[in-house]
């Protein structure tokens, strides 16, 4: 079976070179990824039968400021939900994207291609026990997917026995700030991780969200300290997997981290990077709802069943 992670970045675009712009700084892992250029404009597409690399609108000719509903919901449904809403909406889903996200998600497209298979789709993130614990809370557009698509939440049980990992990369924040007896690691280790994990599934989806946390000053971290540990997880997830039997996919939902002037999003596009055997079916994606048509397309003609 031919699988797919999508690591999903929260709040990054491509924005120009400049002093307040983390990505101008050198950072190999980042580099590689994208054809041996920085995350900055101009960005050049790359094309190559295992490796493709694009810049995606995230505006959608909409006016104002790409928001995570709107976007999020665009990358995992396929559609223009900025449009179908009228205007960019976020951080949570609006009530117009409601029925598209419960009934033809990214996840319910995959679960539909393998209809024999106990668990097509997973959700790697791991939940600490106190997510569980809050009846009241808002569902985000991955959460609202997962559980319309019935894709199990992960647990603090499934941390620890690696099949999921934190969403910090490390573990650092469920140790020193949730108090949970959980292992720390490196985000080269994550990585390892995480590899093991995609094994039994055609679509494993991570959600990495700190690059928007940090571009909007919620989280008291160096954004050079952040695109280090990130750029190392990439770099040793890249390493960890087969490109010929797993294809990594790295893409966001609008900019933010790029432009450190500010605390608010950018109209700038988002970086599409595919590495892997799916690469060809995303050689003329131009915008946020290209992804999950990709997605499709690619694990249905690779896994189609034979007569």
């Amino acid at each position: 079976m031919k699988r797919i992670l999508f690591v999903f970045l929260d709040g990054v675009g491509l924005g120009p070179a400049s002093p307040s712009n983390p990505f101008s700084t050198e950072n190999t892992a980042f580099s590689m990824l994208a054809g041996d250029q920085r995350w900055t404009q101009p960005f050049t597409n790359r094309s190559a039968s295992d490796h493709v690399v694009r810049s995606l609108d995230a505006t959608f000719g909409i006016e104002g400021l790409p928001q995570s509903g709107t976007g999020q919901a665009s990358l995992l449904t396929g559609q223009n939900c900025a449009e179908m809403v009228g205007r960019h909406f976020g951080p949570f889903p609006h009530s117009e994207t409601y029925d598209v996200l419960d009934h033809a998600n990214l996840f319910h497209k995959v679960q539909a291609l393998f209809p024999t298979h106990p668990a097509p789709t997973a959700f790697a993130n791991a939940f600490p026990p106190q997510f569980f614990e809050t009846t009241r809370r808002r569902s985000t557009v991955t959460t609202r997917c997962c559980k319309a698509a019935e894709v199990s939440l992960r647990d603090i049980d499934d941390l620890r026995n690696r099949r999921a990992i934190p969403a910090d990369l490390t573990g650092q924040v469920w140790r020193d700030r949730l108090d949970l007896d959980v292992t720390q690691r490196l985000p080269a280790e994550t990585a390892e991780v995480l590899a093991g994990a995609v094994q039994d599934h055609a679509l494993t989806f991570f959600e990495y969200f700190l690059t928007d946390k940090v571009g909007h000053h919620r989280v008291d971290v160096l954004p050079s300290t952040l695109l280090k540990d990130l750029g190392s997880f990439l770099k040793a997830l890249v390493g960890a997997l087969d490109p010929s039997e797993v294809t990594v996919l790295i893409t966001s939902d609008h900019g933010n981290l790029e432009d450190t002037t500010h605390t608010q999003h950018t109209r700038n596009p988002v970086p599409l990077i595919v590495h892997g055997w799916a690469a060809p079916y995303f050689e003329d994606a131009a915008d946020l709802s290209d992804v999950t048509p990709g997605i499709v397309r690619a694990l249905r003609s690779k896994n189609a069943p034979t007569k």
